[in-house]
């Protein structure tokens, strides 16, 4: 009796060390999350792992200090070897978005969505008055979408951020390997910009801030304050601290930010560089045109329109690092 009973706890203990085993084992042999729990010791300068199952577990009988710029390396399972200093090998944290940064992130409707070009790995921050048309015909041209229709999402052929679940948009956003781009344009020049497109148009006046349309500047800047569009909001729209690894352009610099933006994830060529100056491009930007950096003196005389903007779009201000000289 007492025997059978000593086997059934060896027995026991077996199995649950069996299990613990198991457990960990599967824990550190996710794909691409791969960070083995080691012992280092002696002077050792290099580690090769030939497969997963070794990488998973390794241990060294001695103990001692070992520089944290110790290289080591193993073989992925698909045939690459991957290297990385010892003090990068403490377990991943995967970075967290909280559910109203997602809603900030992706925003509200596909009208406003990023837009992603999953082909090049690029999610593109766009703002309206910011050459918008000129991105969205750029972005389809690029995956050769071949669709007159630029800014309606349900017949554009564009694919936007809120159609990712949030894991998705989280590892996408936090990956590396994903470029995150954002185009922007000084407030004062996008603000007048929407005055001469918006404020002087009596039917969109109506539609978006249901009243007619304006009768000078100073009303308009007036009337922002209240009336909430995005043609004329913050183009903030993204947790500060997620700007750091996002590319900023701005506006004077539109066609060297292209040039550089789609060199870096592979889209460049002389095909679109010829067509971003044909004149099917010219004529599907310029009907949105304003000539609002060529006025910015005739509207912006004097300081005090100037410093409502300054005050209306301090984010922006600050983010992008504007230039907040007076125009003179």
């Amino acid at each position: 009796m007492h025997s059978n009973m000593l086997t059934c706890r060896t027995s026991a203990r077996k199995v649950s060390f069996c299990a613990i085993l198991c457990c960990l084992f599967i824990s550190f042999i996710r794909v691409d999350h791969l960070y083995p729990i080691m012992r280092i010791s002696g002077n050792i300068q290099k580690v090769i792992y030939e497969s997963v199952t070794e990488a998973a577990f390794v241990k060294y009988s001695t103990v001692s200090t070992v520089s944290k710029n110790t290289l080591l390396s193993f073989n992925r399972p698909d045939g690459h070897n991957k290297k990385q200093n010892i003090s990068k090998l403490a377990r991943k944290v995967v970075p967290q978005l909280t559910k109203v940064e997602l809603r900030q992130i992706k925003r509200y409707t596909h009208y406003s969505s990023p837009i992603v070009v999953s082909k090049y790995k690029l999610i593109f921050f766009w703002n309206e008055k910011v050459g918008c048309t000129y991105w969205k015909s750029l972005l389809q041209f690029i995956q050769g979408i071949k669709n007159k229709e630029v800014h309606d999402p349900r017949r554009n052929g564009l694919t936007y951020l809120i159609q990712f679940k949030d894991n998705d948009i989280t590892d996408m956003m936090f990956n590396e390997a994903w470029i995150k781009a954002v185009f922007v344009r000084e407030p004062r020049e996008r603000v007048l910009s929407a005055f001469l497109d918006k404020g002087l148009n009596n039917s969109l006046m109506m539609d978006l801030c249901g009243r007619p349309s304006v009768k000078s500047f100073p009303e308009f800047l007036a009337v922002i304050k209240l009336c909430k569009d995005v043609h004329w909001s913050s183009q903030v729209k993204l947790p500060r601290h997620l700007y750091k690894n996002t590319i900023i352009g701005k506006m004077p610099d539109i066609n060297k930010f292209s040039e550089n933006l789609l060199t870096k994830i592979g889209a460049w060529n002389d095909t679109v560089k010829d067509w971003l100056h044909s004149k099917e491009q010219f004529g599907r930007t310029r009907h949105h045109a304003t000539s609002a950096r060529q006025k910015l003196l005739q509207y912006y005389n004097d300081t005090k329109s100037q410093d409502i903007i300054f005050e209306m779009y301090t984010d922006d201000y600050e983010v992008f690092n504007f230039d907040k000289k007076y125009f003179n």
